[in-house]
């Protein structure tokens, strides 16, 4: 059952300086305070469920940034890590990325989250990006639709998404996941994809720029080949 209970304890006690991402050791992070739990009282029944998914899919892609085991690497360059690993009953491989930026954090949140408009302009991967419906302060739904493949031949994918950020200490998490909602009908135009937990993790280097981890968690509905080789 839901209840106001089950949203105040969004942040459990880790040991910051023991989290390793497929690279390497997460410096220990102590700066700043973990965010306080919303408000969500001001939910109806569908706002605190997918509350709650967004929650489930926090901890799903916490587990799969500072897990690891299993990771093969797919790429490095020009300071790009790239790493792929398969996944249990799931046709399609998760992949992450490893890069750094000199700015802050803040500024990282804002182009990641914030600007979603300025989005189309840097992901060449998509063509249409917008919020249709904003839950919380911390939570909205997105749709998106992809760029074409193989010269037309394969169809455009749309993506309805619900996204979710927070903050722990110094350490920022975007996190989305696919849902199934009447804001957005399935179009006749498209086919519609999935995206698994997926999104950014973020947080301070030693070098004084910021880390940023990317998860790739996506169904296309293609063959695995297919997947393989346009990820």
């Amino acid at each position: 059952a839901v209840t106001e209970s089950s949203f105040t304890d969004i942040s459990p006690h880790f040991n910051y300086s023991a989290f390793q991402t497929p690279s390497a050791t997460i410096p220990p992070t102590t700066g700043g305070a973990v965010l306080p739990p919303e408000d969500v009282s001001n939910l109806d029944y569908r706002g605190k469920r997918l509350y709650e998914v967004s929650l489930d899919a926090m901890g799903q892609l916490r587990e799969t940034v500072f897990w690891p085991d299993g990771w093969t690497t797919e790429s490095e360059k020009e300071g790009v890590k790239v790493f792929s690993r398969a996944q249990r009953k799931m046709p399609n491989k998760i992949f992450l990325s490893e890069s750094n930026f000199f700015c802050s954090l803040d500024d990282l949140y804002d182009v990641l989250y914030r600007q979603i408009s300025g989005a189309v302009s840097w992901n060449k991967g998509i063509v249409e990006l917008e919020e249709v419906e904003r839950l919380n302060s911390r939570m909205d739904i997105i749709y998106s639709v992809g760029v074409d493949g193989a010269g037309g031949l394969i169809k455009s994918r749309e993506f309805l998404t619900l996204r979710y950020w927070a903050k722990e200490r110094d350490m920022y998490f975007i996190v989305n996941r696919d849902i199934d909602d009447p804001v957005k009908p399935v179009s006749k135009a498209y086919v519609r994809g999935c995206n698994g937990p997926c999104g950014y993790v973020f947080f301070p280097d030693l070098d004084g720029s910021v880390k940023l981890t990317y998860v790739v968690n996506c169904d296309l509905k293609l063959p695995v080949l297919c997947v393989d080789t346009t990820a």
